[in-house]
């Protein structure tokens, strides 16, 4: 059995959970399932957690990443100022402490908050932390980049599946299936809501 989470020592980080990661937008990068893992990120921001933190996609119109752009990678999505960067209705944004955006220079590509925030990791290790558990939009993108480099950083991860929601983006070779094999490779944790209750027991 996995070793159980120490409340002090453990953070939650909710990434994205926009809505223009949904059929809210549907012109934008909706994800499959995105809106149903609220109500399991909600049960997760009620938990003790020592902090917790959330990231949100703040693009400029003319993002790198968009069609048209220098990668061609996306539809728009999440850009400032529009619904579609709010976080999704009936999410508890109350409980969180910091919210950190990412993605606002067009020309920096910022899957994970740690590429736009690299001192992220340095300052969760001055708060006491030492696990920190993920969830979000999407599995396999935003969520797996800083799952990974807070991995590399030598935090214990643990990526919860049933808060989280993925989609395949053959254009940027992004995976689901492949994404979690490496991530495991690195030693995160892929958990679901009973097994990561478990584990806080």
């Amino acid at each position: 059995m996995s070793e159980l989470l120490q409340p002090g020592a453990s953070s939650l980080l909710v990434v994205d959970v926009q809505r223009g990661f949904t059929d809210l937008c549907p012109k934008e990068l909706p994800v499959p399932g995105g809106r149903e893992i609220v109500p399991n990120i909600n049960r997760l921001l009620e938990m003790p957690w020592a902090r917790i933190d959330a990231s949100q996609d703040w693009h400029p119109p003319d993002h790198r990443s968009f069609f048209g752009q220098r990668d061609n990678l996306y539809p728009p999505h999440c850009i400032m100022n529009t619904p579609g960067a709010d976080f999704l209705p009936g999410l508890r944004t109350e409980r969180f402490h910091t919210i950190w955006r990412k993605g606002y220079d067009r020309d920096f590509e910022a899957y994970a908050l740690t590429a736009q925030h690299p001192a992220f990791a340095e300052f969760l290790r001055a708060c006491g932390i030492a696990t920190v558990v993920v969830c979000g939009i999407a599995t396999n993108i935003c969520c797996f980049y800083v799952a990974r480099d807070l991995r590399r950083a030598g935090f214990r991860v643990l990526l919860v599946e049933d808060a989280s929601a993925g989609i395949d983006v053959p254009t940027a070779h992004l995976f689901q299936q492949q994404t979690k094999e490496e991530g495991q490779r690195l030693g995160i944790e892929y958990v679901t809501m009973p097994a990561l209750q478990r584990l806080t027991k």
